[in-house]
């Protein structure tokens, strides 16, 4: 979902207090031209505040699902591609972990909420190579 959505997702969603929310977007303005939230906080921190209850955790690179075509082909080999999850709760990012593995990834613990902020900036860079095709 966009972040634009934001407050419509979570209004259809209803209670989520308890519940995991895995968050793989990136907080995009609506012309998608740059980050809405950055440098001080993350898409993940405000989350967090938005719906204190949940159990918030990110998963980054966001790419076009396209380019995890590959991915999905290689999931069974022991050279599977990682991808970096980070949030405060144990149990959330537990779980998260085991939905990487699931979908083929090496699931890769970068830490607290806070290192979100990071690696946001770094999740839209990966996203716009892949769209321009450069290596």
């Amino acid at each position: 979902m966009h972040w634009s959505r934001l407050a419509d997702v979570l209004q259809q969603a209803g209670d989520v207090s308890g519940k995991v929310i895995l968050n793989c977007s990136l907080p995009m303005n609506t012309d998608n031209t740059e980050l809405a939230i950055a440098h001080t906080s993350s898409g993940l921190e405000k989350l967090a505040k938005i719906v204190p209850k949940a159990r918030v955790v990110a998963a980054f690179n966001t790419v076009p699902s396209e380019v995890l075509f590959g991915v999905y082909e290689r999931r069974r080999r022991a050279n599977r591609p990682s991808l970096v999850y980070c949030g405060d709760d144990k149990r959330g990012k537990a779980l998260a972990a085991t939905l990487i593995r699931d979908v083929g990834f090496n699931p890769v613990d970068a830490g607290p909420a806070r290192i979100a902020r990071y690696i946001e900036p770094f999740a839209l860079l990966v996203a716009q190579l892949a769209y321009e095709g450069k290596a």
